[in-house]
């Protein structure tokens, strides 16, 4: 049976289908009807998906609207847009530090609507208000709307941000989320069990780990994340001990920028997909998108970035034709000390803007 609503915007999923360079003119009421119908159906999502295979797993897009049509043209299928063809799994931070925000999660939103078993949509950290009020979705909406439209849509997409799951089972065995593990997190029920809506995820120690908490190397156990000033940072015997119990292979996260746009660690039990290519110009990162078949053999699509030397190609990759990529990680020994306290009263010490610093444990603040 078609889902509600779901001829009630072909018009505005046309309009999303192929790419344009110039921003997309938008009805507000539209978007409002738009955000009510999406809320709809994942408010009445579990808080642990449960996705089946194949399907494709896709990191942080940070409004990069055109990445994210490139991502749907290289998984399509026969001249057919993945949009189409393909099952999703995306791990959130779909707003904030890109320029076309309110494009990426529109036409995530609209697809949902038209394919509510094929697109999952997991929250991520930027999924909050405290957050994309200063990395740059409400910043968009104020410079796209009058003011009263634009803080209207912000407070209405961010009630919506509220109700996304938080995590996803991926055919039993495959563990995801945005940020990470953390002690919290005993079985797969503590994810079920967290109620939503959840405005504020820093209220629920798991549902912040879920968010917020990194890998580090040379760590064991749990210490605190003093570099995003909120949840932890997890070592390798963290992740092995958390696969046993859970009966589980791999845990998928997004979060960090890889430069190579994955990274494996704890001997392949934990990896990294991020799917924003050139998220910092300097590094000239590549962007990743993580395919699972139906027997469980995964690879990469790469996405390089869009410059005039590599004209954006991509490429495809076999997970078992490529050393691990740990570059990206945290080293226990290269990250600042941590002066004691709480992690809540870290994040509120390092400020309004610590909470998210970017991808190195030592990279400048922002």
């Amino acid at each position: 049976m078609p889902p509600p609503n779901k001829f009630a915007y072909m018009g505005l999923l046309k309009k999303h289908l192929t790419f344009s360079d110039e921003r997309l003119d938008y009805d507000v009421q539209e978007l409002l009807k738009l955000i009510k119908d999406a809320k709809e159906i994942i408010a009445a999502e579990p808080s642990l998906l449960e996705v089946q295979l194949p399907c494709i797993i896709v990191g942080d897009i940070h409004g990069q609207y055109l990445d994210l049509h490139r991502i749907f043209g290289m998984v399509g299928e026969k001249n057919k847009s993945g949009q189409t063809t393909r099952r999703f799994l995306f791990l959130g931070d779909y707003v904030d530090r890109g320029p076309n925000s309110l494009e990426c999660i529109v036409a995530l939103l609209v697809n949902k609507l038209a394919f509510p078993r094929m697109f999952n949509l997991l929250r991520g950290n930027h999924e909050s208000m405290a957050i994309n009020r200063v990395y740059g979705f409400y910043q968009e909406l104020r410079d796209r709307f009058p003011e009263e439209e634009a803080n209207l849509l912000w407070r209405t997409f961010n009630d919506l941000f509220a109700h996304l799951p938080l995590a996803a089972i991926v055919h039993g065995r495959i563990l995801c989320m945005h940020g990470g593990i953390g002690p919290h997190l005993n079985s797969l029920d503590d994810i079920r069990a967290i109620r939503r809506p959840l405005d504020d995820p820093n209220t629920n120690p798991l549902a912040c780990d879920l968010l917020w908490s990194d890998p580090m190397i040379d760590l064991t156990g749990y210490i605190p994340n003093s570099v995003r000033g909120v949840s932890v940072y997890f070592g390798e015997d963290t992740v092995v001990k958390l696969c046993e119990k859970l009966k589980i292979e791999l845990v998928v996260r997004a979060h960090q920028m890889m430069l190579n746009g994955y990274g494996f660690y704890c001997k392949r039990k934990l990896l990294t997909i991020f799917s924003a290519p050139r998220y910092y110009p300097e590094k000239n990162n590549k962007g990743a998108v993580l395919k699972i078949d139906r027997n469980l053999k995964i690879g990469f699509y790469l996405l390089n970035p869009v410059t005039q030397q590599t004209k954006g190609e991509l490429k495809f990759r076999d997970d078992y034709t490529r050393k691990d990529d740990d570059s990206s990680y945290m080293s226990r020994q290269a990250a600042p000390d941590y002066n004691g306290g709480s992690s809540t009263e870290q994040q509120q010490n390092l400020g309004p803007v610590s909470p998210d610093t970017g991808a190195f444990a030592n990279a400048p603040k922002k």
